[in-house]
């Protein structure tokens, strides 16, 4: 895994690697919706929603979760030049961690709050903290990335590390208390302004 320059950092390796990982958030998100069964007996369409509200519930906020998932891993490994083993490494731990989500998905709807609602927030922000692992490899250690300032590459790394614990923590705190949505919006548009001011403007 340590011999990087037998082909191991070709571009092919960095676009495969992309390839293999887009299939692993597919299919974690379709087993979101695969797992979710109506139930044996239901009364109208009310009943039917009363009964799998917890279910949709939780599908929603995952379906979400992976989506935020997807979308800052794509961001990370756009940045990237090449690849090597152990990215692959480190890559691997994310989507082990995605993988789980649909089973920690229904560990949240069959209790229904108290601890399974800390052990899924946990999960993703373990999820954004071996994302940061990625990242933090890519940029400092392995010099894997496109050139770029320091100070930006230690904003995505926060952003990509905190950023899925964070939301998921506000998206479930909304639930309850729905000017959580509030704070959940500034913490989207602070992001995005402190990210067009530390990115350089294309010439």
């Amino acid at each position: 895994m340590s011999d990087t320059n037998s082909g191991d950092s070709s571009p092919g390796h960095l676009h495969r690697l992309v390839l293999f990982s887009d299939a692993v958030f597919a299919i974690a998100i379709t087993l979101l919706a695969i797992e979710i069964h109506p139930p044996h007996h239901w009364h109208g369409v009310a009943d039917l929603f009363a009964q799998m509200g917890a279910k949709l519930l939780a599908y929603a906020v995952s379906f979400a979760v992976v989506g935020v998932c997807w979308f800052s891993h794509r961001r990370v490994f756009a940045r990237l030049v090449r690849a090597n083993g152990w990215l692959d490494a480190f890559n691997l731990v994310v989507l082990g961690l995605i993988a789980l989500l649909p089973l920690i998905t229904e560990l949240l709807w069959e209790s229904r709050g108290g601890e399974a609602v800390l052990v899924y927030i946990g999960h993703v922000a373990l999820i954004g903290l071996a994302m940061g692992l990625v990242w933090a490899y890519a940029a400092f250690v392995g010099k894997l990335t496109e050139p770029m300032p320091t100070g930006e590459a230690v904003f995505v790394l926060l952003r990509v590390a905190l950023l899925p614990g964070l939301m998921c923590g506000l998206t479930i705190f909304s639930l309850v208390k729905p000017w959580g949505w509030a704070l959940l919006a500034a913490l989207v548009v602070g992001l995005n302004l402190i990210g067009r001011r530390l990115t350089p403007k294309a010439a």
